[in-house]
Formats: structure tokens, sequence, C-alpha cells
């Protein structure tokens, strides 16, 4: 999966989908907060341009594989043995509003700045790293529990639609991916100084294994129309504000010496009054502490003593379900925090991202 050319598309974008993309037949999950009789919403299913379950699962996986080479800067924290690089990229709004398959409503687009956090850790359940089988519990099989239980800024997630995709299988890029999930999640995080609201972030989420090698994928994509929908509980919420982050998280064994390498780059508007500037200057910094969380957060789930950061004192210790029981198993954690930005891969004055090791 080396040298593939990374193309720009219109799947994976921070604008993100509207509900009438998604695949037909996705089972959805009552909110708390029903609608009236009387409104009227669309689940998306009966529209002729929806793609097929497995022409949707393809054009995501094959927009979010061939980017990661990198460079940047990096971070040390005292829960993880291992640095974290963090890298940025510009995708002009001119290329956006090129791009086929983009929205022709939305003219003079904004440029896209993603940002993208590197790390390899010890393949291992002791303090300050992590095992393989940890960062596939947590963040392939129980990604957003994950993310709630050690994200302090979460404060609210649900599954709002789900598809079937047992059976599922596609090649992109080389790769054979399988063991796929999509599915809808709405989050719901705390956002300071007053009087300043929470925020929401539905999004539609693909997560897919390479078969014959220890790799997967997570790819989260913005839904901007999902108050429409029957399903929505968050975003229908008055008191909270709509925004978007749309992400890539890869996160496999690497060959040359068994550490787990984790990459996750992102895009996001917050909304409302922060301008986009200020956001992007906190972004590099919650990224980067999303891996300080998790890995202060995971040997408490082991039952192991560690003090939590100072930022997660709040509330009482959230945890997922068990892991499976193995020598080198252990609870789940999560990837992301506060808001998030994108990669992309038109080549400008911006920082270049590092080149990944062999595998």
């Amino acid at each position: 999966m080396t040298g593939s050319k990374f193309v720009l598309g219109p799947w994976v974008r921070l604008e993100g989908i509207s509900i009438n993309q998604l695949p037909s037949a996705g089972k959805g999950v009552q909110p708390s907060n029903p609608a009236s009789s009387t409104e009227k919403f669309s689940d998306g299913s009966g529209v002729t341009a929806a793609p097929t379950l497995k022409a949707f699962i393809t054009s995501v996986l094959s927009e979010s594989i061939p980017f990661w080479k990198v460079k940047g800067s990096s971070k040390k924290f005292p829960n993880s043995e291992a640095p974290v690089h963090l890298y940025e990229k510009t995708v002009s709004g001119k290329d956006l509003d090129k791009v086929e398959g983009m929205s022709q409503f939305s003219a003079d687009r904004k440029d896209e700045t993603w940002f993208c956090r590197r790390s390899c850790h010890r393949n291992s359940t002791e303090k300050r790293t992590a095992s393989w089988a940890e960062f596939v519990h947590s963040f392939k099989e129980h990604h957003a529990q994950s993310e709630e239980a050690f994200t302090p800024t979460v404060i609210g997630a649900r599954e709002a639609m789900r598809w079937d995709a047992s059976g599922i299988d596609v090649q992109v890029h080389g790769g054979h991916w399988t063991n796929i999930t999509v599915a809808v999640e709405e989050m719901k995080h705390k956002i300071n100084p007053k009087p300043l609201k929470n925020r929401t972030f539905p999004v539609v989420q693909v997560a897919a294994m390479l078969e014959g090698n220890e790799e997967f994928l997570v790819v989260s994509i913005p839904l901007n129309d999902f108050d429409k929908s029957p399903y929505a509980e968050f975003a229908r919420d008055k008191s909270l504000v709509t925004a978007a982050y749309t992400s890539i998280e890869r996160i496999r064994v690497l060959p040359s010496n068994g550490d787990v390498e984790w990459i996750m780059a992102t895009a996001s508007d917050a909304g409302g009054v922060l301008p986009q500037w200020m956001q992007n200057l906190a972004v590099p910094g919650a990224i980067a502490k999303d891996v300080e969380l998790f890995l202060s957060w995971i040997p408490r789930q082991r039952g192991e003593s560690i003090p939590a950061p100072s930022s997660k004192s709040e509330g009482p210790e959230k945890s997922l379900p068990p892991a499976p029981a193995s020598s080198n198993d252990a609870p789940p954690p999560i990837s992301k925090t506060d808001f998030n930005p994108q990669i992309t891969r038109r080549e400008s004055s911006n920082k270049e991202l590092p080149a990944a090791p062999p595998q």
C-alpha cells in the first residue's frame, strides 16, 4: 500500500455530506426526544442518488488510505513513553471547488486546514504504553464509547444509526479491507468559557481492518443536515451548536519493530462565534493531548494505580466493557478531544508531514 497516490475526493471533507447521500437500509435508534407527528423528516432512504453500502465504503476508504507520509514537530507527555509528532497541511478552497462530486451550490470555499499527529507505542500492557489488543478494543470496536470514557470534554455519545456490513469486503489501493462497520454517531462536547454553547458533532463513521495485517482505519465524516433525520437527538437540541469535524485514524503494528503506530488526521469547524484562526491555534495541542489522556486512562482500566492528568479530575471515572481475556489485552481507550482539523494532498507552504516507517 505504499506509493498510492493521494486523490482529492468529495467524501472525506469538512464540508460533510447530506443524510440523502447515506446508503439505504440503515437501522435507526429512536432518540429520547422523538419528533412530533407533525414534523417532517428524512432518513435518506429511497433517494436514487444514494450509493450502495459497498460503493460508499469503497469511496470513503479510497480517499482515506494513501496520505500517510508526514513530518513535523513533537510533544512529550508524562504518561507516554512515545513522543507525539504533529503535522499540518492545507487544502485550498480553489482546489476544493474543482473536485468532482462536491456540491456545486457552494462556490468560493474556504481552505481546509488539516492537523495530524503520529506516535509509536511499545506493544505491551504496561504503564505509559498500550497493546495492539487494547487499541483494537478501544478504537475499532468501541470508538465512541472509548472517546467518551477518557476525554473530559465529551459529555455525551450515542449511536443513531447502523448498517449491516456483514459479508462486505472491498479492495482498495491493493489492500483487502474486511470486518467493516458503518454507523452514525452523535457526540456532545463541553465548551468553555461560558457563555459559549456546548457543541454536537454528528458523523457517519466507517471502520475497517486490513486483511493479513494488524492494521485498521476509522474514518469520520460530518453530516451537515442530520437535524432533519428522525433519529437525531443532539442535532435537534436547541441548546447545542452543531459543529463539524472529519478525521482519518490509522492504527497498525509496524512490521519493522512490532510497535503500534497511531496516526490521526483531522479538520474541524466548531461553528458559532469562534473564529477559525483561533480554533486552529488550539487544535494541535488538543489532539496531542488525546494520547496522554488515553495512556493515563488505560492502566486504570487494568486495575493499575496511576494518577489521572489534571484535566481528567472532574467527574467519576468512566469505563468500557472489558476487553477479551488474554495476556495482552486490557480495557478500552478514546481518541479525539475537542475540535479536529483535516489533512490534504496539495503541496503548499505548510509543514510537510514525516515519512512513516517502511511497512
